[in-house]
């Protein structure tokens, strides 16, 4: 129906019949996209990794071309679908960042959402705290989220920190004066985004401390050679300045006599070539946060190295002197000590074997030259042979003499 139609008939029916006929022709479009969410501006944000469909329907009842189109904002479009119907849909399994950008419904006349892909930051915010002038600055970051979230500071239930729903970076930082800086301070650090379905919460925590240097107290060095002074510091938060001083007056700064160099909470310092008259004494570490100052205490001494050298030439001379005399008195006794011949006596009958040629007088003629001898008493030759008599030491056992006439008898025969 033309336009000149509708005029016409809104002298008699009212322009609203014209509004009705033109709404017959108009097509409309119903967009859903699950699961999503639509934020005030009618953008909708999906959740990273999520499987997501995209559907699409129209009222306009003839057969037409219904499209999906993708545009990414660094690319060209991309059409996902392309179906002959008032209704088409296509999912997205793990949905990433790179599905971010604008989807339209098309076909004459298109329908566009923009879709954002939000995922949360890694891990647990990171709390730390550093020193600005006399104050202390509470740094809370939680990285790697999109989009940034929201990170609020408390103490003592006390909310510090900005409020809102989403955050303007992914680091907030609270300055605290130093006349409100107390030891034992606790601040936590709260972190919420919105891609965590359960809004679930992410803290980290810090304590306020004042410091509380270490080191050695005593220090000895050589005449000439370089010394390396150490502190560290075991308590501070904010992380304490270490600095160096000489009999708690003037302040050591690295030149030409001395070296300062620092790693985290440890300081050391070199003294380059010391002297006994003019580096020997004492040096005081200082630690300082704006929670306070704290101090430790090294004495250093110096030694000679003649005098080291020379302890060191007795001490060796000592030694050598003993092992000699240790060795003389070895070689004098070896005989004694290796070649001697300790013999056993177990029970009552020992047997010794000797091949030594003063053991002569046991032998007799004819015999192998091996004597037994058996509680003093030599063996009796035969035949080249020695026989062995036995003679213990028991007194209940008679022997031969002792035993009655019958039986000595019987043995003789």
């Amino acid at each position: 129906m033309g336009c000149s139609n509708c005029l016409q008939l809104a002298t008699v029916f009212s322009l609203a019949l014209c509004s009705l006929v033109w709404a017959d022709h108009e097509m409309k479009f119903t967009i859903t996209i699950s699961p999503g969410e639509e934020l005030p501006n009618k953008t909708i944000y999906v959740i990273k990794h999520k499987n997501v469909t995209f559907s699409c329907s129209t009222t306009f009842q003839q057969k037409q071309n219904i499209s999906w189109i993708f545009v990414h904002p660094d690319s060209n479009q991309e059409v996902f679908t392309n179906v002959e119907g008032a209704h088409t849909e296509f999912t997205l399994f793990d949905i990433g960042y790179d599905n971010q950008g604008n989807y339209t419904c098309s076909k004459n006349l298109s329908d566009t959402k923009e879709v954002l892909v939000y995922y949360p930051p890694k891990g647990l915010p990171v709390c730390h705290a550093s020193i600005s002038e006399d104050n202390v600055q509470l740094f809370c970051s939680w990285t790697e989220g999109y989009p940034y979230p929201t990170l609020v500071w408390s103490n003592e239930n006390q909310e510090l920190g900005p409020d809102g729903l989403s955050g303007s970076n992914d680091t907030t930082v609270l300055e605290i004066k130093g006349s409100n800086l107390r030891d034992g301070q606790l601040f936590k650090c709260v972190g919420y985004h919105i891609a965590y379905e359960q809004r679930m919460e992410r803290s980290c925590s810090l304590t306020l401390k004042a410091p509380l240097p270490e080191s050695q107290p005593l220090v000895t060095g050589y005449v000439g050679k370089n010394t390396t002074l150490t502190c560290h510091s075991k308590e501070g938060n904010p992380p304490p300045k270490l600095t160096w001083w000489r009999n708690d007056e003037v302040e050591i700064l690295p030149n030409s006599k001395y070296i300062i160099s620092e790693e985290g909470v440890v300081s050391s310092l070199t003294i380059l070539m010391p002297s006994k008259e003019e580096d020997e004494g004492r040096y005081i570490c200082k630690s300082e946060n704006p929670l306070g100052i704290k101090e430790v205490e090294i004495w250093v001494s110096f030694n000679t190295k003649v005098i080291s050298g020379l302890v060191g030439g007795i001490t060796i001379f000592v030694l050598l002197s003993a092992a000699t005399i240790f060795g003389v008195l070895l070689y004098k006794n070896w005989n004694k000590l290796i070649t001697r011949r300790h013999f056993w006596q177990t029970g009552s009958t020992v047997f010794t074997l000797v091949d030594s040629e003063e053991e002569n007088d046991f032998v007799e003629e004819g015999s192998s030259g091996i004597t037994s001898v058996i509680n003093h008493q030599t063996a009796q030759t035969m035949n080249g042979h020695a026989s062995v008599e036995v003679a213990s030491d028991d007194p209940q056992t008679p022997t031969k003499d002792q035993l009655p006439n019958k039986e000595r008898n019987v043995s003789d025969v």
